[in-house]
């Protein structure tokens, strides 16, 4: 039951979280607390999105950021929350920080928003976070990989 509410929630707010509004932002933010830490940093992941488009000020992100600072508690809340903010000011870690960031998500199974959080937070041009990426996910998944499905049927 726990994560059909988790999937019904991250898929209300993908792409179409309410940033222009702060009171149903805030909301949100509440109802994701009450549903997972997923679901947290699903809205910390959009929060990460948004930092990408125009006229979505750096500060408004920084205070949704903020907001969820001072009501969720989770081992990673520390350093999610400080990728977001590097992902809003456009400060980069080294591949290796970003690899040892994933390392340390891995320890705290099915958390992809988090994860993916930290996937994105650097522009892999190589592609070396992919191999991460995967050895933890199939991990999380009991040995079977998140897209063994989708290749069985496209076979």
């Amino acid at each position: 039951m726990e994560s059909l509410k988790e999937l019904e929630f991250i898929d209300k707010i993908e792409d179409n979280f309410p940033f222009e509004n702060y009171v149903e932002s805030v909301k949100l933010i509440d109802e994701a607390i009450k549903i997972s830490p997923n679901s947290v940093f699903a809205v910390i992941e959009e929060i990460c999105k948004a930092a990408d488009e125009e006229g979505l000020p750096e500060e408004a992100l920084i205070n949704l950021l903020k907001n969820i600072d001072k009501k969720f508690d989770h081992p990673l809340r520390k350093l999610i929350l400080e990728t977001a903010q590097n992902i809003i000011l456009e400060e980069e870690l080294t591949l290796d920080e970003t690899i040892a960031n994933m390392e340390l998500v891995r320890e705290h199974p099915q958390q992809y928003a988090a994860l993916s959080i930290i996937y994105f937070s650097i522009d892999d041009e190589d592609g070396k976070l992919e191999s991460v990426w995967n050895s933890i996910t199939t991990e999380w998944n009991g040995g079977d990989s998140l897209f063994e499905e989708d290749e069985e049927e496209n076979d």
